[in-house]
């Protein structure tokens, strides 16, 4: 008798469960055959401004959205996983009042919204309309800086100015955000061991609220092969009274130099001026006075003049 037991108990709940589930299905059906009425929210993005003008405030980045339909329809809507982007130059009208503002109405979106869903509804969006609050835009021309690190190969150098095309760009943002911009920077490059000219796009530094005209420049460093050379140049004498004669030791000045091999036939002593100053030894009491270099190529590296400090004698002249 005692085993009996069990097995009905068993077998009356396995009845019952069958029951309560032919019960949920029935009631699931049912449920799904009803019209129901949901809010949902739904992700949006704002796109196209017009280009004299950018958002002065926060811009909804959701639209509460509310729907109705039948059960089987709403299973599964729970909103967008991409945003939906809508463009304010389409829908977007101007305030008649006030030229800062652009209104959209956001019933005009109501076929936008849940396109691979039927047989929903759109009832209503809220907000009913978007006020955007825009400033205009002002514009500005400023240079462009390479922000860049270079080295040479051994007996390779510079060889003239490094250029940017274009070497300025336009600039747009509101008038708060570019007022004190003089300049862009290209993102921060390395470039090791050249020995030939180097041509390459760099990207320029985004400015946050910044608009560029251009969002990267072409780069030319020249570089070219160098010899270094030596010449000796006659050293001059600066506001010696005529009365006075300035007799310097030595009368001649090396100077070393180095020059890519292209301007190397250009080198001439009589492009260096090195002159010492009379005014010196009135001024400082010195037995020595210092060689200064006034004038040179400027496409010359790494100058050097020997000796810096020169000795001296003033005669009269007779």
């Amino acid at each position: 008798m005692n085993t009996i037991k069990p097995k009905i108990s068993r077998k009356r709940l396995v009845i019952f469960s069958v029951f309560v589930l032919i019960s949920s299905v029935f009631w699931f059906l049912s449920a799904m055959n009803r019209e129901y009425t949901t809010k949902i929210n739904y992700k949006v993005e704002f796109t196209d401004f017009p280009e004299d003008v950018r958002p002065a405030s926060a811009v909804p980045e959701q639209l509460q959205v509310t729907v109705k339909g039948y059960g089987y329809d709403l299973i599964g809507i729970n909103g967008n996983s991409d945003p939906l982007k809508i463009s304010i130059k389409e829908y977007a009208v101007k305030d008649k009042n006030d030229k800062s503002k652009l209104i959209l109405s956001t019933h005009l979106l109501s076929n936008k919204f849940f396109p691979d869903a039927s047989g929903i509804s759109i009832l209503s969006v809220d907000p009913e309309a978007i006020v955007f609050k825009v400033e205009k835009l002002k514009v500005k021309k400023v240079p462009v800086k390479p922000d860049i690190l270079i080295n040479f190969s051994p007996l390779y150098m510079q060889s003239g100015e490094i250029t940017t095309e274009p070497d300025s760009i336009i600039i747009s943002g509101t008038d708060k955000t570019i007022k004190n911009i003089q300049y862009v920077k290209t993102e921060k490059q390395k470039f090791k061991n050249l020995k030939d000219t180097l041509k390459t796009n760099l990207k320029l530094k985004k400015i946050n609220g910044v608009k560029f005209s251009s969002e990267k420049i072409q780069i030319t460093i020249p570089v070219e092969k160098y010899t270094e050379i030596s010449l000796n140049v006659p050293l001059q004498t600066k506001n010696c009274p005529d009365s006075l004669q300035l007799i310097t030791f030595p009368s001649e000045i090396k100077v070393t130099c180095k020059v890519v091999l292209s301007r190397y036939h250009l080198i001439k002593k009589e492009d260096f001026t090195l002159s010492v100053d009379y005014n010196d030894i009135k001024n400082e009491h010195t037995d020595k006075l210092k060689v200064k270099l006034e004038n040179c190529p400027d496409f010359l590296e790494s100058v050097q003049i020997t000796p810096e400090f020169i000795e001296y004698i003033v005669e009269r002249t007779h």
